[in-house]
């Protein structure tokens, strides 16, 4: 055998003992680059996920923002039903209700012998309530028999100022003089002041009290 035949059974046998590389475990459990996720699907899992968070976040905060939106509607609503519209009506109530105890007090309170049927018709549709009652009879038993002997009265208001007032009733005071003539005398004026209050019915305020001092 020469030098070289043994080196080629050594080379053949190195060949024989090194062989093949070690080959891919099949059955083990390794992980390989066919099972485990790679970066890319894990980024996307992640973004998606951060997405339906976001998602989610945005309807709540919307539902959120729209319930308090409701919410202060309503509130408003209720102030206003409660504490503006009424605080508007009693001020417009003591506009129109000292301006109708004026006009009322002037025009329940003359009277001429001339016209005295329509005074008289005129007064009792200004009056209203158990004052309006109690003013017919006076009605009935002063105003007419004066009038029938010729006396006749004259009301003008010369102050008035409000002493209380709510969207639907209104008291004031007033300040007045009050001419009196009778037919071949001189005419007697003669001053004075009244608590009037007027109560808005059926949409006219009307004279419930009035009270002399």
């Amino acid at each position: 055998m020469t030098h070289d035949d043994e080196t080629g059974t050594d080379r053949a046998g190195a060949v024989g003992v090194t062989g093949p590389g070690p080959t891919a475990d099949v059955g083990g459990g390794g992980d390989t680059a066919g099972t485990r996720p790679g970066r890319g699907a894990r980024l996307r899992a992640a973004l998606g996920a951060a997405r339906r968070g976001v998602s989610r976040r945005r309807r709540t905060l919307l539902w959120t923002t729209t319930a308090a939106s409701v919410l202060l509607l309503v509130a408003a609503a209720v102030l206003y039903a409660a504490v503006v519209r009424p605080a508007q009506q009693t001020g417009q109530a003591r506009v129109d209700g000292l301006a109708a105890a004026r006009t009322g007090v002037e025009q329940v309170l003359s009277y001429q012998p001339a016209s005295k049927d329509a005074d008289v018709a005129r007064a009792r549709g200004l009056v209203t309530g158990d004052f309006g009652r109690q003013f017919d009879s006076v009605l009935d038993s002063v105003v007419r028999p004066a009038l029938d002997r010729g006396v006749g009265t004259r009301t003008v208001v010369t102050r008035a100022g409000v002493v209380s007032a709510d969207a639907d009733r209104v008291t004031a005071l007033l300040y007045f003089t009050q001419e009196a003539v009778r037919t071949g005398e001189p005419p007697r004026t003669t001053a004075g002041r009244a608590e009037v209050t007027v109560q808005r019915v059926d949409g006219r305020w009307l004279v419930s009290d009035l009270r002399n001092f």
